[in-house]
């Protein structure tokens, strides 16, 4: 299942909400065993503090990113990645995670008075885990641990004094990064939607990922595209599978799940429906064509 952080996190017994409120909030995790290539998308701004252990980001980009104990990783809304997260030897990985919307980001970036910069901190960041910050998490997770504070004005001003004190203590572009970032209109439906019409995203997913409520999401696609979200998800999807079936190299549930169909009997019934037979035939038949 792809992972929407950190509306997963709110349903997950190995997460332990400190301050929630709405998509801001404060999580701790703990794991002792390792876990490998999770895809998920972030759909707020989020910053993940690791205390134990490794974590591994493959960004959309391409690249590359470890973050160790005691360092920290900026990952801007609507960033798809690929996670492995690796527990130290004989114990656990713990991490603490930090999500702002744009309502906290926005309000801590004009209160600040920080201005945006062109190109400014393009892939996901990492800080140091400055001794102002290390203070903060330490009172945080000893008073606050094993409780869930579900005050917005307290949320909220845990994450403005956590972002004070790394804007205070860093040396990177990290205050540019988040104006920058903030500052940039919603994703483009056409651009975010053809890169990622395959995944396993549901419509409330979509909206969040492109920074607009599902009313309005529905709303703007319908204007762009002139078709509503849903058929144009199946109409993408079964073309898609359509393409890699007339490969003749892999099965139909290869098939199903690469274009972004975990119900594998969803997939066989709107497929038959669209092109009046069943993928399994549909295969075969590309099969024996290739051999005439």
């Amino acid at each position: 299942m792809m992972r929407i952080l950190p509306q997963l996190f709110y349903q997950s017994p190995e997460i332990t909400k400190i301050f929630v409120d709405g998509l801001s909030c404060i999580v701790h995790k703990e794991l002792g065993e390792a876990v490998w290539h999770k895809e998920g998308y972030v759909s707020t701004h989020a910053i993940t503090l690791v205390l134990k252990g490794l974590l591994q980001v493959d960004a959309d980009n391409g690249e590359r990113v470890q973050v160790r104990a005691n360092q920290m990783i900026f990952l801007p809304k609507g960033l798809y990645n690929i996670s492995d997260i690796i527990p130290e030897a004989n114990t656990t990985f713990e991490a603490v995670v930090f999500f702002m919307d744009e309502e906290v980001v926005n309000d801590f970036v004009t209160k600040n008075n920080i201005k945006p910069k062109k190109d400014v901190c393009a892939s996901p960041k990492i800080m140091n885990y400055s001794k102002e910050v290390k203070q903060y998490t330490e009172a945080l997770l000893t008073i606050y641990k094993g409780k869930t504070i579900g005050d917005r004005n307290l949320t909220r001003l845990k994450l403005y004094e956590l972002l004070h004190l790394i804007t205070t203590t860093e040396t990177g572009c990290f205050p540019e990064a988040l104006a920058t970032i903030n500052n940039k209109q919603r994703r483009s439906l056409t651009e975010f939607m053809n890169a990622n019409f395959a995944k396993p995203l549901s419509i409330e997913d979509y909206a969040y990922l492109t920074g607009r409520s599902i009313s309005s999401f529905r709303r703007d696609f319908v204007d762009h595209f002139g078709i509503s979200p849903k058929q144009w998800l199946i109409d993408k999807r079964l073309a898609k599978a359509e393409e890699v079936l007339k490969k003749n190299n892999t099965t139909v549930s290869q098939v199903a799940l690469e274009v972004g169909y975990e119900n594998f009997s969803h997939f066989v019934k709107a497929f038959h429906k669209k092109y009046g037979t069943s993928p399994k035939q549909f295969l075969m038949k590309s099969r024996r064509e290739v051999l005439v």
